[in-house]
């Protein structure tokens, strides 16, 4: 098991009012876990914390059987393993930088290739997210949302991690290119065998790309099923009416 997550609790910052209770859940190594909610469920505090930028006040927190906190120590030993793709991709990329430095940022970080070697990868992964390396030289104020999320997907996997945490990462963007970022995203997490936490308020997109559904509701698991048994009529009334409110049935 790549992750476990038992029992967590947490509270917003600065504020005594629980955001998360008693949440668990489990991420075999190549799965697919998709978490659906509404907005203020604890989905982006759930992923914050995953990453360890968030404190919790009960429950714990397992990755590759190492239990993780809210530590600079924690933090750093999960950069390695995960990385985050959040909702607005133009705000996740540095305005002053080129794209060619955004890729080379984890590259430096996380590996001792040669500059020769950067190039390489940079333009490989950028065939990967179906880019031309004349992006390059641009910044992100040049960028289109759907070329934007390419390139913090590109830099994420260039890190090499084994979790992918994606939290709402096609919101932001046109129903089109929304289309083609989830088809890139299972493309590349079934070839490179990676871990996938998806995070969404749509159901439908949860449903067409993940394994397992974890629904939270006001901070709470409300239900926890194998994507291929939605329709099965045990399922929470929640469930039932964030599926008909997509228009899946």
């Amino acid at each position: 098991m790549i992750l476990e997550v038992n029992h967590l609790s947490a509270k917003y910052q600065n504020s005594e009012k629980m955001v998360l209770n008693s949440v668990s859940f489990l991420l075999e190594k190549g799965k697919k876990l998709g978490i659906v909610g509404e907005s203020g469920s604890g989905k982006s505090t759930l992923t914050r914390i995953l990453a360890g930028f968030h404190p919790y006040v009960s429950g714990k927190v397992y990755v590759e059987n190492r239990m993780v906190k809210a530590s600079i120590k924690d933090r750093n030993w999960l950069s390695k393993k995960m990385q985050l793709i959040f909702q607005n991709p133009l705000s996740s990329l540095d305005p002053r930088q080129t794209v060619r430095q955004i890729l080379e940022e984890p590259l430096v970080n996380f590996s001792s290739l040669s500059a020769k070697e950067r190039k390489q990868k940079i333009n490989a992964i950028l065939k990967e997210v179906n880019l031309q390396t004349n992006i390059l030289e641009k910044r992100s104020a040049a960028l289109s949302g759907g070329q934007a999320q390419r390139i913090c997907i590109a830099r994420s996997l260039l890190a090499n991690p084994e979790i992918l945490i994606c939290d709402e990462p096609v919101t932001s963007l046109d129903m089109t290119t929304q289309i083609k970022i989830i088809q890139l995203l299972k493309n590349l997490v079934e070839e490179k065998k990676l871990s996938i936490i998806f995070v969404s308020h749509d159901i439908s997109l949860v449903l067409e790309l993940c394994d397992e559904v974890l629904v939270l509701k006001e901070g709470r698991t409300v239900d926890y099923f194998a994507a291929k048994e939605w329709g099965n009529v045990e399922r929470h009334p929640y469930t039932k009416e964030l599926i008909e409110s997509t228009k899946i049935i």
